[in-house]
Order: C-alpha cells, then sequence, then structure tokens
C-alpha cells in the first residue's frame, strides 16, 4: 500500500501554519500509531523534506512535515521573519494538532529537526514533556557561535554593528528591511559568507539533477539576525532527560554546523542519549543514497523509544 500524503493547517498563537502529513501504509484511526513532527533548518520550506517525510511514514511513523510562520506555505507577516522562539512554538502547535488526530498515540511523539532545525527541535525537547524523543541533524545549536564561526573577528564585530544600528534605524522609523538570501545585499551587509565548497556542490548537483537541494526563502528580515543570534539551545539539552535525545553528526567537510556546540551539547545531556557520527559533507544529508543513511538512524533510535 501507498504512503497517503495530504495537507493539513494548524494555528501557532493566532497565525495559520501549513504542513504535510504523511501516513504509513495501512494506517488505521482506531489503532494508535507513534507520530513525529519534523521541520527544516534557516528559511528552508517544507517542500524539501517530501523524502524524509516518505521514509519516516514508510517507517512506521505519522509524520507531519511543518512549514514555520512567515515561510513556506504558512502564513505570518512580514514575510522572511526568522524568530526561533516562535518557531519552537510552531512546532508545540504542531504537536498540539496532531496529538489528538484519530489513529495518534498522543503518548508517543518525536519530534526530528536539521541544520538550524536541529536546534529548534532541542529546545523544544526540553520544555515540552510530551516529546518522547527528539533527533537533532546536524544541528545548529548555537546563533551567535553560528555567525562568529563563519566570519573573521573584525567582520563578526561588524556584524553587530551593523545590527546595532538597525535597530536604532527601526526605533526611529520602523519597519524591517530584509536581507536577501541569493544575491549579495546593497550594503554590504554579509553575515553569512558563501563556502567555495558548498556553491560547487550545489551547482554541480543542479547541472545533474535539476535539484537544488532545499528550498529556502529569498530573502530575510534583519532583525532575524538579531534573535537567531540570541538563540542558543546547547545547554538546554540538560533538561530533556529522561526523555530520549539523539544528535546525528556530519563528519565530512562541515563548516555550517559547528562540532563544538554540538559536542557540549550532547555531554550535557542525560540519559537516554545518543551521537550518531556519519561520514558525510555539510549537503550530502539531502541528497539519495546519504539521507536513507540519516533518515534510518533516526528512525532507528525513535524504533527503541517510541514503539
Amino acid at each position: 500500500m501507498a504512503i497517503d500524503k495530504r495537507t493539513v493547517t494548524f494555528t501557532s498563537e493566532g497565525v495559520q501554519c501549513e504542513g504535510d502529513l504523511y501516513l504509513p501504509a495501512g494506517f488505521d484511526e482506531r489503532g494508535k500509531a507513534p507520530a513525529l513532527v519534523i521541520g527544516h533548518g534557516f528559511t528552508v520550506a517544507r517542500t524539501s523534506l517530501v523524502e524524509e517525510g516518505r521514509l519516516f511514514a514508510e517507517a512506521g511513523y505519522v509524520t507531519l512535515a511543518i512549514d514555520y510562520r512567515h515561510f513556506g506555505g504558512s502564513g505570518g507577516e512580514p514575510r522572511g521573519r526568522l524568530w526561533p522562539l516562535q518557531e519552537t512554538e510552531d512546532f508545540k502547535a504542531a504537536i498540539d494538532w496532531l496529538e489528538i488526530q484519530p489513529g495518534v498515540d498522543p503518548d508517543n511523539i518525536g519530534i526530528w529537526g536539521t541544520s538550524f532545525g536541529g536546534g529548534v527541535v532541542t529546545h523544544v525537547a526540553a520544555h515540552d514533556i510530551r516529546v518522547r524523543a527528539c533527533v537533532a541533524q546536524a544541528p545548529i545549536l548555537d546563533g551567535d557561535f553560528w555567525i562568529r564561526s563563519l566570519n573573521r573577528e573584525s567582520d563578526y564585530l561588524s556584524i553587530r554593528k551593523y545590527l546595532r544600528d538597525a535597530r536604532r534605524e527601526r526605533a526611529v522609523g520602523g519597519g524591517d528591511p530584509v536581507f536577501p538570501m541569493m544575491v549579495p545585499a546593497d550594503d554590504g551587509f554579509v553575515p553569512m559568507p558563501a563556502d567555495p565548497a558548498m556553491i560547487e556542490d550545489v551547482t554541480s548537483w543542479y547541472a545533474k539533477t535539476g535539484d537544488m537541494l532545499m528550498h529556502s526563502a529569498s530573502e530575510i528580515t534583519i532583525e532575524s539576525f538579531e534573535r537567531l543570534m540570541e538563540f542558543d539551545a546547547t545547554y538546554t539539552a540538560r533538561k530533556i532527560a529522561p526523555r530520549a535525545y539523539c544528535i546525528v553528526q556530519l563528519t565530512g567537510h562541515d563548516v555550517y554546523h559547528p562540532n563544538e556546540p554540538i559536542q557540549t551539547a550532547y555531554r550535557a545531556a542525560g540519559e537516554p542519549k545518543r551521537l550518531v557520527s556519519l561520514r558525510m559533507d555539510q549537503l550530502d544529508c539531502y541528497k539519495p543514497g546519504y539521507r536513507e543513511q540519516t533518515i534510518g538512524a533516526a528512525a532507528a533510535f525513535f524504533d527503541e523509544y517510541l514503539k
């Protein structure tokens, strides 16, 4: 029997959000199936989670892949506003919706997030005891550490001053200017310098397959950088136990998912916990062949604690 996929909506703090619900083959509304909420990373829409949703459903999980508010098919103005603590609320609201659906076991719900979404789910798992198991894939756990790791110290300090001045301008004139994700900013603001290896990877993959690997927003509000640099879920991981926590770490060329906060979060987390290290580069986990390894590791962990 085929996987059943349907679009659903749920409300998060008054904003209508959208998600794709993947139902396992043979799903029975009279039963009690384990369920997952999954989310992507920095500005990326759920259209980049189709294969993940399918793989988790094939593993037997009712799976809800969500768009955070202000992105993808979800509501929220202005578009491109990325406030991490709002995204944690979107995850909780998705659990609110999912746990009351016919056929879902509300006592066996897990969450999965990748990249910046890995930091979001770590925070959610620490504060929402409905989460029985959490998997953070290549997580960005500390926003300030992340931006700092991508820049020289002088450039990092310039970013901080730029955001300070932007806040002062908003206080006087209102509004929130946007930062273009795909082209250089007119004013030279570059908080995330491009990695040449990543550019080559994306370019060559697109030439070969016609797939951009991730469907990202074209712009993000400037204030979002201030909010994401305030977000730090590293030590929050200690609050998850005795519920289960797993980090899937990539050990190849990876400049976008800093290793130090990952190791710190894993040490801080209590048992039960697991660190899965897979030899692949920063975008390999979104490619066929590699994706099956990362999702397979996550599904095996969920099997242990949700089934």
